[in-house]
């Protein structure tokens, strides 16, 4: 089977499909990370509806950070193949695994309740209104966790609305009331709605309400009341009960306001409230023993001094030992950063040297480089003036602008080639890059004597606080009586211990 590019990543294999476009098993050719690509076929690409929700599911996509909530890592919606590349979970859906399992647990639906509102209350603090919670949108990784995805019926809080009024977009089996009649306003709570479904379903095996015909299960979503998950489940928690029934009212005011107290209740119903008082409370050792110490041959006088313990001492070599890991640690990130930088760029060096599709985002890419290899301005420069075609030779101008402190060698070839070059667009680029090349002033760069003395001060004042914390210890050796004290050694290290 011939591999598929959509540069820069190869299809391996399909991974589902659905309305909302096709999944795919990919490569990224930059460091070999498999990942999933999601794709919107060009004859799917023809409904503007479609268009317009995958453009959205994207930007809504890149703005979400969030543990439980799929990582997109961008993609593009501007050229006729839309797609953009996430995070691959391969632990299947959570409506796979309650199709294999028939239901859950209660502790373990309060666990899973948990991730699903850590998810939905940050969204939901972005503005976004997921409006499809179902499990099938729940991924599961090979640890267990969740994360969200397909926000492809998102909607954002004050934004332009893709469901024309009166229309319906969603699962029937999961929509809240306002959600069928397809009136705004939508609100947090919508998807709250449809979490006491999911949460319904996991804990008894099926939804709440179900009908042969959709129309039988808008009908009971919007007038029938919600049936109680401890009809159907003997040893379901009380509390759990109430709070699924709470997210099932018809009324959105009478659902939990945020998927955040949702949570908080959760939390109360998987680990009762204990006394947080202990009356066992540790009581720290003394760290002062009275010591005798003979003055006289029948006189005895008491005195307090420091308890020599061991711990001081481990202290220190532990600060030292701790001190030479973080050096060390330091010393081997810096160096595998390096080499993986090294590998980044010569990957991209090997995409603008090769003829096709990718050579133009890779000449583009180059300008990102944190650090420009020694050949790549060669490389940039040598394909200006290649006869290659002319798309191809401006973006290797339009880096070359990009980078004018390493490129700057070059304005007198720019020069001769914005007057002698035929292509219109190529000399037109030459004598804009040849200027901002002339233009360019480097910053005036510090003496290397000022960063020698920066580091130099830096490490002596770790220095002098490591030795005031570990090492200066002012009255210690003081004896406080003149006369000389004779501690019995063996009893205060036996004491000590």
């Amino acid at each position: 089977m011939s591999s598929k590019w959509i540069w820069p990543f190869e299809l391996l294999e399909k991974l589902g499909e659905g309305g909302m476009g096709v999944v795919y098993r990919a490569r990224y050719v930059g460091n070999d990370r498999i990942v999933a690509i999601k794709l919107l076929p060009e004859e799917v690409a023809k409904n503007p509806t479609i268009c317009a929700r995958f453009d959205r599911e994207l930007e809504i996509l890149t703005q979400l950070r969030h543990p439980n909530i799929v990582h997109c890592f961008g993609g593009t919606t501007e050229s006729k193949q839309r797609y953009y590349a996430m995070e691959l979970v391969e632990g299947g859906t959570l409506g796979e695994l309650l199709r294999t399992k028939g239901s859950f647990t209660w502790d373990h639906v309060v666990e899973y309740g948990i991730q699903m509102c850590a998810a939905l209350q940050y969204a939901h603090d972005k503005g976004v209104i997921h409006r499809d919670i179902k499990p099938g949108n729940f991924l599961i990784t090979k640890s267990g966790k969740l994360k969200l995805s397909d926000f492809g019926l998102a909607t954002i809080v004050a934004g332009q609305r893709l469901t024309t009024a009166g229309k319906t977009a969603g699962t029937f089996l999961y929509m809240a009331p306002e959600q069928i009649r397809g009136r705004p306003p939508l609100s947090n709570r919508t998807d709250l709605y449809a979490l006491g479904c999911v949460l319904f379903e996991l804990l008894t095996g099926k939804p709440p309400f179900d009908a042969e015909a959709p129309a039988g299960v808008l009908h009971k979503h919007l007038k029938e009341p919600p049936p109680r998950v401890s009809s159907q489940l003997m040893n379901c928690p009380p509390e759990l009960d109430r709070l699924v029934n709470d997210l099932l009212q018809k009324d959105p005011e009478l659902r939990p306001a945020s998927a955040a107290e949702v949570e908080r209740r959760l939390h109360a119903i998987l680990r009762p409230s204990l006394s947080q008082v202990d009356p066992f409370a540790h009581t720290p050792a003394a760290s002062m023993i009275q010591v005798t110490t003979p003055t006289s041959d029948d006189d005895l006088a008491t005195d307090t001094v420091p308890l020599p313990t061991l711990a001081q001492s481990r202290r220190q070599w532990t600060a030292l030992i701790l001190v030479s890991l973080l050096a060390g640690w330091g010393w081997w990130s810096a160096y595998t950063a390096s080499q993986l930088a090294q590998q980044y760029a010569q990957t991209w060096i090997t995409a603008a040297q090769a003829a096709g599709p990718g050579q133009i985002p890779a000449l583009e890419r180059l300008a990102d480089l944190p650090r420009l290899p020694m050949e790549v301005p060669e490389l940039l420069i040598a394909t200006a003036e290649s006869t290659a075609p002319s798309d191809v030779r401006v973006a290797a101008l339009k880096t070359l602008a990009l980078r004018p402190a390493e490129c700057q060698q070059f304005v007198h070839r720019l020069t001769r080639l914005g007057r002698d070059e035929a292509d219109v667009l190529v000399r037109q680029q030459a004598e804009q890059t040849r200027q901002v090349l002339q233009s360019y002033k480097a910053p005036p760069s510090r003496p290397l004597w000022q960063w020698f003395l920066g580091f130099l001060g830096i490490v002596s004042l770790g220095a002098a606080a490591y030795w005031y914390r570990y090492w200066y210890r002012p009255g210690e050796s003081r004896a406080t009586s003149t006369q000389p004290k004779a501690v019995a050694a063996p009893q205060l290290s036996k004491a000590a211990r």
